[in-house]
């Protein structure tokens, strides 16, 4: 679980009688003069060694009542400021843990070809009521959607393809024209696939120095390494990740098996931002906990009017506390696209957000988890 750390309250002691530790004193007092006035007198004056006799049992009793209560005295008050230390250190703990887990990541730019978004005109489109997905081929072997610009019936031919689809429609609608050299580049898909893109980065991009190995894409937690990496670093600290998949079609299958390519650079700086996201475990947690941590974490009191989505077949709904997971579901825009899934459902949030200027949440699968889901914003700093 995903969770801010809790701290069970600091084991309080009772707070001592005062009135009934005087009250023993008093009656040890009493005892002593009573003892005194009984006994005094036939008493060997020599236990006392002088007529202050009743002064000194009374100073006795004192040295016998005193300690005591000052000790408890003494080890309340411990008891009360080691309280106070733990609960102000856990406290800090917790604040701490939210500072972070707040902490977010700018999109500078974006790019997303699939079956229903061959270019930046038709993600326009996606978000409008008199959409018109795009209609699966159908074949003996299953349903596909496929983009009209990559060919052949081999995926890892077509996934090479796709690569290089991808810095190509980086370069047609890329507006910047600084320095690109990432810092780290993440990839999600097939090594052959990633070296298809490095040999067109060099072509397109001839300044930019590609690894050999990316760092794999996994989910959230490369998100949330990516959040670490960007806290105070430079405004011009770039980190590139990017990934295509296609996936063959199956008789079985209750989507089409769908193809797409998605690239992102993060900085710094940027007028749409990434939070961390929460990721949820069907084993631990139930769904609107997560949702409502999600929230939390965005520091928004209700869910966005829009969540980009696919559908979750095996998690509950979200749609009775709030969230709006029916209305723009990708599964007929984009297929079956596994590990790519909320890459996808990320860049279309991340355009509405920077389209309206109003927070977008996301839900989709994630490689580690029964699901991930999360909410874009746009950067109110430079609003």
């Amino acid at each position: 679980m995903n969770t801010a750390p809790r701290f069970d309250p600091y084991p309080l002691h009772r707070a001592p009688s005062i009135s009934g530790w005087f009250a023993i004193g008093a009656l040890l007092l009493v005892l002593i003069v009573t003892f005194f006035e009984m006994f005094g007198e036939p008493l060997d004056w020599r236990f006392f060694g002088h007529p202050y006799g009743l002064m000194i049992l009374i100073w006795i009793g004192l040295f016998l009542w005193l300690p005591p209560f000052l000790f408890i005295v003494l080890f309340y008050r411990l008891n009360r400021h080691n309280a106070q230390c733990y609960a102000e250190t856990s406290q800090q703990i917790q604040r701490d843990w939210w500072i972070r887990h707040r902490q977010t990541v700018a999109l500078v730019e974006a790019v997303l070809v699939g079956g229903g978004c061959g270019d930046p005109e038709h993600r326009q489109t996606l978000f409008n009521a008199d959409h018109q997905p795009p209609a699966p081929e159908i074949a003996p072997d299953g349903a596909t959607l496929r983009l009209l610009q990559v060919f052949g019936d081999d995926v890892v031919e077509r996934e090479r393809q796709l690569a290089k689809l991808l810095v190509l429609q980086w370069q047609a609608q890329r507006l910047e024209t600084g320095p690109l050299q990432p810092l780290a580049c993440y990839w999600q898909g097939s090594l052959p696939a990633w070296q298809a893109f490095v040999e067109q980065m060099g072509e397109t991009f001839a300044q930019v120095q590609l690894p050999e190995q990316p760092e794999t894409w996994q989910g959230m937690g490369s998100l949330d390494s990516i959040i670490d990496r960007t806290q105070g670093a430079p405004a011009n600290a770039l980190i590139l990740c990017a990934g295509c998949q296609s996936l063959s079609p199956r008789p079985d299958s209750r989507l089409p098996a769908g193809e797409a390519a998605v690239l992102w650079l993060f900085g710094p700086e940027g007028d749409v931002r990434f939070s961390r996201g929460e990721w949820f475990d069907a084993n631990t947690e139930r769904l609107p906990t997560v949702a409502e941590r999600a929230l939390q974490q965005s520091e928004i009191t209700s869910p966005p009017k829009v969540c980009v989505s696919f559908s979750q077949p095996d998690a509950p709904g979200l749609s009775a506390h709030g969230w709006n997971t029916k209305q723009n579901v990708q599964d007929a825009n984009f297929g079956d696209l596994e590990g790519l899934q909320a890459m996808v459902a990320q860049t279309l949030a991340a355009w509405y957000v920077k389209q309206h200027q109003v927070p977008c949440a996301w839900l989709a699968n994630d490689p580690h988890h029964t699901l991930a889901l999360g909410i874009v914003k746009p950067d109110d700093s430079i609003n």
